[in-house]
């Protein structure tokens, strides 16, 4: 278990909020979320001086990388719900077409996305129903695609225990060290190349639990285009 702190701000040329997680950790980190909000996380104990300063020593980076996710924020205005609207799925985009219905019901086809909903006037209901089909389809597609790179990896020996595949506001995927692999349902969206780069990405930790010299080694072996698809991934923001 862990315990948060209320949000704390460090005084200079430009005002830094800041929240502090604290934990079973051993070392101290700053992590900015698409929100570009930044938190703090130190192992139990950690004097305040401590937090203050590492705050202080990398004031310059967090507001570099705070201002990124903020002009992307900018150029990322609130999504629409409203009939016609366009939203991505695997790397297309599809408009919504609503419709009054007294059963609620997602079906994406051809490059419409058919929405049917008692309350088509509300976007909270169409939203709703739309992550409802989103996440039924990466529940469909993710373990398929899992299980045929595990099949065409089979020499590699990779032993995954479960699949969750969940919402996840700063990650595209994640690896336990006891082989549970977290996919974020957001990848639905994406192209399929990078549902497979973040599967690969994940199954190399079971190998490697750490981003050591190994673990590029493994992954540069698995999949050449990893620094390009990366890069290109890093491109995409969360919602």
């Amino acid at each position: 278990m862990f315990s948060r702190k209320d949000w704390q701000s460090v005084q200079g040329m430009n005002e830094i909020k800041y929240k502090v997680i604290y934990s079973s950790r051993r070392t101290l980190g700053i992590s900015i979320l698409p929100d570009a909000s930044v938190t703090v996380r130190v192992p139990y104990r950690t004097p305040e001086k401590t937090i203050l300063k590492m705050v202080n020593d990398k004031a310059s980076w967090i507001q570099k990388h705070s201002e990124k996710f903020r002009n992307r924020i900018s150029e990322n205005p609130p999504v629409s719900y409203s009939d016609g609207d366009k939203h991505p799925f695997r790397g297309k985009s599809f408009a919504l077409r609503i419709e009054k219905s007294s059963k609620p019901y997602c079906r994406f086809l051809d490059e419409n996305i058919e929405i049917g909903t008692a309350y088509p006037d509300k976007s909270e209901a169409v939203r709703y129903i739309l992550q409802q089909g989103y996440r039924r389809e990466a529940n469909f597609i993710f373990p398929s695609t899992l299980k045929r790179i595990l099949e065409e990896r089979s020499p590699y020996g990779f032993q995954v225990t479960r699949l969750n595949i969940r919402s996840m506001k700063s990650r595209w995927g994640s690896c336990s060290n006891k082989g549970v692999i977290s996919l974020n349902t957001e990848l639905i969206k994406l192209p399929a190349v990078y549902l497979e780069y973040v599967i690969l990405h994940e199954l190399c930790h079971l190998k490697h639990h750490n981003h050591g010299e190994g673990f590029y080694m493994l992954l540069e072996e698995l999949f050449p285009d990893w620094k390009k698809v990366r890069k290109e991934l890093k491109g995409y923001t969360l919602r």
